[in-house]
């Protein structure tokens, strides 16, 4: 079996107030804002995407931008104090944080020869309403949260739907989601072929003064079809003045052929 393991810094200005991140003690105590229900993912921007009631609600505007092999994905956030909105037209599909996506072997084989990013589709736009909320120290304080996106794929043309709920308790957090998309494929001069599935996800999350644990689990299924793909993140951060310091690991339980960097060929893994 082969884990994959990643560090990642996150400098911590975009989606959350400053306040949140250089003071641990309002993680148990006051008000952390959404610090707290998007600790789930290093990038606010791809949990977004997944999860809508991740969208931050403060009032405020936040831009995050992550650039990669000669693209940049970026995300658009503003917060109203009871509600936010975000747009991204770009999707998280195949990032480290992101769902599982769908391609031939013979895309995946030249993509990961060439280095480049999954191909993006899809335009995301993603709402979120604060349900109930509460400030207070340890478990007097909670908060509810729902949202809702749609996600517009440019080649077919369609909108799918999903949403999602996210609620903290104290220290404890739970969240889940579910939406429908949808993947164009071509291969050779064949028409092209819209692939539709389900993601599912859900995340369970403890924060213990700066630390953050959190386990988030994304499944992947055709319609009217057994789980596909089931991807499990495991997630740690730490504040560090007006840094996040995060490590995770991820395992993907799927079908799908893994790249051998050494060999530069495609082998059979189910887990990677």
């Amino acid at each position: 079996m082969r884990r994959c393991f990643t560090l990642f810094i996150t400098f911590a200005y975009l989606f959350f107030p400053l306040t949140a991140v250089a003071d641990p003690d309002c993680l148990l105590s006051n008000d952390c804002g959404n610090f707290r229900g998007n600790s789930s993912s290093a990038s606010p921007g791809t949990q977004l995407k997944i999860n809508p009631s991740a969208v931050p609600t403060e009032k405020g505007f936040g831009i995050e931008a992550i650039y990669f092999s000669s693209e940049t994905d970026f995300s658009l956030v503003r917060g109203t104090g009871r509600m936010g909105a975000a747009i991204s037209p770009t999707n998280s599909e195949e990032t480290f944080f992101g769902a599982p996506g769908i391609e031939y072997d013979t895309d995946l084989l030249g993509r990961k020869e060439e280095k480049k990013k999954y191909p993006s589709q899809k335009i995301t736009l993603a709402t979120a309403f604060n349900l109930a909320e509460k400030k207070g120290s340890g478990f007097k304080s909670y908060s509810l949260k729902i949202g809702a996106m749609g996600k517009y794929n440019t080649l077919s043309k369609n909108t799918n739907f999903g949403g999602g709920l996210n609620g903290t308790w104290g220290p404890l957090s739970a969240g889940g989601a579910m939406y429908n998309d949808e993947t164009q494929l071509e291969l050779g001069p064949s028409p092209p072929q819209a692939t539709h599935y389900q993601v599912q996800t859900y995340n369970m999350g403890l924060y213990l003064n700066s630390l953050i644990l959190n386990y988030a689990n994304l499944r992947l299924k055709l319609d009217d079809a057994d789980y596909l793909k089931i991807v499990h993140l495991y997630t740690a951060s730490l504040t560090l003045g007006q840094f996040i310091l995060t490590a995770a690991k991820r395992i993907e339980d799927s079908p799908t052929p893994d790249y051998n960097d050494e060999t530069h060929q495609l082998e059979t893994k189910q887990i990677k």
